[in-house]
Protein backbone atom coordinates (compact mmCIF):
# COMPACT_ATOMS: atom_id res chain seq x y z
CA UNK A 1 0.00 0.00 0.00
CA UNK A 2 0.80 3.83 -0.92
CA UNK A 3 1.63 6.11 1.86
CA UNK A 4 -0.83 9.58 2.02
CA UNK A 5 1.74 11.44 0.23
CA UNK A 6 1.01 11.68 -2.45
CA UNK A 7 -2.76 11.81 -2.62
CA UNK A 8 -2.78 15.43 -3.16
CA UNK A 9 -0.81 14.96 -6.64
CA UNK A 10 -3.38 12.55 -7.42
CA UNK A 11 -6.26 14.70 -6.36
CA UNK A 12 -5.15 17.35 -8.51
CA UNK A 13 -3.84 14.96 -11.54
CA UNK A 14 -7.72 13.75 -11.83
CA UNK A 15 -9.02 18.07 -11.16
CA UNK A 16 -7.01 18.04 -14.54
CA UNK A 17 -8.74 15.27 -16.18
CA UNK A 18 -11.82 16.70 -15.37
CA UNK A 19 -10.98 19.91 -16.37
CA UNK A 20 -10.00 18.25 -19.84
CA UNK A 21 -13.48 16.73 -19.79
CA UNK A 22 -15.07 20.02 -19.38
CA UNK A 23 -13.77 21.10 -22.14
CA UNK A 24 -14.30 18.19 -24.94
CA UNK A 25 -18.45 18.31 -23.13
CA UNK A 26 -18.57 21.78 -24.32
CA UNK A 27 -16.50 21.59 -27.69
CA UNK A 28 -18.94 19.05 -28.18
CA UNK A 29 -21.28 21.42 -27.22
CA UNK A 30 -20.94 23.42 -30.16
CA UNK A 31 -20.97 20.67 -32.57
CA UNK A 32 -24.60 19.80 -31.12
CA UNK A 33 -25.60 23.05 -31.23
CA UNK A 34 -24.71 23.75 -34.82
CA UNK A 35 -26.19 20.58 -35.87
CA UNK A 36 -29.24 21.17 -34.68
CA UNK A 37 -30.39 16.98 -35.18
CA UNK A 38 -31.56 14.86 -32.37
CA UNK A 39 -29.00 11.72 -33.81
CA UNK A 40 -26.11 14.02 -34.05
CA UNK A 41 -26.59 15.56 -30.25
CA UNK A 42 -26.96 11.70 -29.82
CA UNK A 43 -23.92 10.81 -31.53
CA UNK A 44 -21.97 13.56 -29.63
CA UNK A 45 -23.50 12.49 -26.08
CA UNK A 46 -22.09 8.69 -26.76
CA UNK A 47 -18.88 10.30 -28.16
CA UNK A 48 -18.31 12.54 -24.80
CA UNK A 49 -19.30 9.27 -22.60
CA UNK A 50 -16.42 7.48 -24.45
CA UNK A 51 -14.02 10.02 -24.30
CA UNK A 52 -14.87 10.89 -20.75
CA UNK A 53 -14.67 7.32 -19.52
CA UNK A 54 -10.94 7.09 -21.65
CA UNK A 55 -9.83 10.30 -19.55
CA UNK A 56 -11.29 8.98 -16.47
CA UNK A 57 -8.91 5.75 -17.16
CA UNK A 58 -5.77 6.54 -18.36
CA UNK A 59 -5.96 9.17 -15.57
CA UNK A 60 -6.62 7.18 -12.69
CA UNK A 61 -4.17 4.65 -14.21
CA UNK A 62 -1.53 7.32 -14.38
CA UNK A 63 -2.28 8.77 -10.70
CA UNK A 64 -2.23 5.55 -8.91
CA UNK A 65 -1.90 2.46 -11.02
CA UNK A 66 -5.58 2.52 -11.85
CA UNK A 67 -7.05 2.53 -7.98
CA UNK A 68 -10.39 3.95 -7.63
CA UNK A 69 -11.22 5.70 -4.64
CA UNK A 70 -14.15 8.21 -4.01
CA UNK A 71 -11.91 11.43 -3.76
CA UNK A 72 -10.08 10.87 -7.09
CA UNK A 73 -13.89 10.41 -8.57
CA UNK A 74 -14.71 14.12 -6.30
CA UNK A 75 -11.84 15.56 -7.67
CA UNK A 76 -12.53 14.66 -11.34
CA UNK A 77 -16.14 15.37 -10.99
CA UNK A 78 -14.86 19.07 -9.47
CA UNK A 79 -12.59 19.68 -12.30
CA UNK A 80 -15.47 18.82 -14.81
CA UNK A 81 -17.55 21.28 -13.15
CA UNK A 82 -15.26 23.89 -12.08
CA UNK A 83 -15.09 24.29 -16.20
CA UNK A 84 -17.96 24.09 -17.20
CA UNK A 85 -19.54 26.66 -14.12
CA UNK A 86 -16.40 28.90 -15.62
CA UNK A 87 -16.66 28.48 -19.34
CA UNK A 88 -19.92 27.35 -19.57
CA UNK A 89 -21.65 31.11 -19.83
CA UNK A 90 -18.91 31.89 -22.72
CA UNK A 91 -19.65 28.95 -24.61
CA UNK A 92 -23.67 29.15 -24.40
CA UNK A 93 -22.92 32.43 -25.70
CA UNK A 94 -20.58 31.38 -28.59
CA UNK A 95 -23.38 28.53 -29.52
CA UNK A 96 -26.08 31.29 -29.82
CA UNK A 97 -24.65 33.27 -31.84
CA UNK A 98 -23.38 30.42 -34.26
CA UNK A 99 -27.28 29.20 -34.17
CA UNK A 100 -28.52 32.90 -35.55
CA UNK A 101 -25.48 32.17 -38.17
Amino acid sequence: MRDVTGQPYEALLLFHGGAVAGLCYLLLRIVRIRAGKRWVTHLCDAVFVLIGGCLFAGYVFSANCGTVRGFLSAAFILGFATVYGLFGPVFARMTQKIHKK
